[in-house]
């Protein structure tokens, strides 16, 4: 007969291991990123196959055993799957093998004891380990925006909350786990708590996939280069010149998108811009920052939003559409244009736009 839990366990082995095989075959042309993506969601479903043998009554001892090593392997997956989505050309080097240590170590230990280092201080190392690296994958994630935000224009690049959401899922699995474990040991119930964390997985599963595997085909990521410069511009080190110098630079700045309108390029980097403008990347930025007290990206989308109020005040064609305004203003993405410009005006484009038909 089959359980409540039973039914979760099946859900998860064949949504696993169909979307793990979806992703390894169904693009040639695959990223890094996906590897490590089918990996996380296979690694689930094989976990929980496991379990699913020894509520079936098949090689308990062994699946029992090795249950506990899984949580060893998560963080390092889940961190290479996030350094090769935000870096253009990381590289999984022999040395980053090491990460993998702690799983090698406890799968060792599970052959050589027979499963019985499978004790109560191992689960403490496998929570403090597993949350470590859901910290690490979150300072990756807020680097990778900083990165952008020095170096690019786009906004939908920017568009990573969901892997928040996958973190706080992970963090959740590790607190329902702990707090069924402590049930467990005062006697009561845990079948509530015990189900609530392969829910839980479930929902991990989807999250990685319906937007990690989109994500991937997202051709984003900085490269080394950007990661220097922005490096540079934390370090707060400033290039030495006048405020008569500083105040012909931002003149000659606000001149050229004046006339020249470089913002309706989407793809506008601040070294394009820098060399349009003949003025060292780094000084553009420190003018940028220190002048209008903003970041790259949000200058530059600060002057898309402005000349999408314009042409909704005084449209060439009262036919033309939201969409054609936000491409012309240098826009790639109509869930950025709407999120940008209900930021900067409180109100959507459609709601903006209404107050001026004919």
């Amino acid at each position: 007969m089959f359980t409540f839990t039973n039914v979760i366990h099946i859900i998860i082995i064949f949504q696993g291991v169909l979307l793990a095989l979806y992703i390894l075959v169904s693009n040639p042309k695959k990223k890094k990123a996906d590897y490590f993506l089918a990996l996380i969601i296979g690694t689930m479903a094989l976990q929980i196959l496991g379990l699913f043998l020894v509520n079936r009554g098949i090689g308990q001892n062994f699946f029992q055993s090795a249950n506990c090593a899984y949580g060893f392997l998560y963080g390092p997956l889940l961190l290479f799957y996030i350094k090769h989505l935000t870096q253009r050309h990381y590289e999984f080097t022999s040395k980053q093998l090491l990460h993998f240590l702690p799983f090698l170590g406890m799968c060792i230990g599970i052959f050589a004891t027979q499963g019985s280092v499978c004790q109560s201080e191992i689960y403490l190392v496998y929570v403090f380990h597993i949350l470590s690296y859901v910290l690490l994958c979150f300072l990756e994630v807020n680097r990778y925006k900083r990165v952008v935000r020095d170096n690019y224009s786009r906004l939908e690049w920017l568009n990573l909350g969901w892997l928040y959401w996958v973190f706080v899922v992970f963090c959740l699995i590790v607190l329902v786990d702990i707090a069924q474990l402590v049930t467990f040991f005062i006697g009561y119930d845990s079948f509530l708590l015990e189900n609530s964390v392969f829910i839980l997985m479930l929902i991990a599963i989807n999250l990685l996939y319906f937007y990690g595997f989109t994500a991937s085909r997202k051709p984003f990521g900085y490269s080394q280069d950007d990661l220097d410069f922005s490096a540079a511009l934390s370090s707060r080190k400033r290039i030495n010149t006048t405020l008569d110098e500083n105040q012909k630079l931002i003149e000659k700045l606000e001149n050229h998108i004046k006339n020249e309108e470089p913002y309706k390029n989407f793809n506008l980097t601040i070294a394009t811009l820098a060399d349009e403008i003949d003025i060292p990347k780094r000084k553009l930025s420190e003018l940028i920052n220190d002048h209008y007290d903003q970041n790259f990206v949000d200058f530059i989308n600060t002057f898309r939003i402005n000349k999408a109020k314009d042409r909704f005040m005084n449209p060439k064609d009262h036919s033309e559409t939201i969409l054609e305004i936000l491409y012309e203003v240098g826009f790639n993405s109509k869930s950025s244009f709407n999120s940008a410009f209900k930021k900067k005006t409180g109100i959507t484009p459609s709601e903006f736009k209404s107050k001026f038909k004919p």
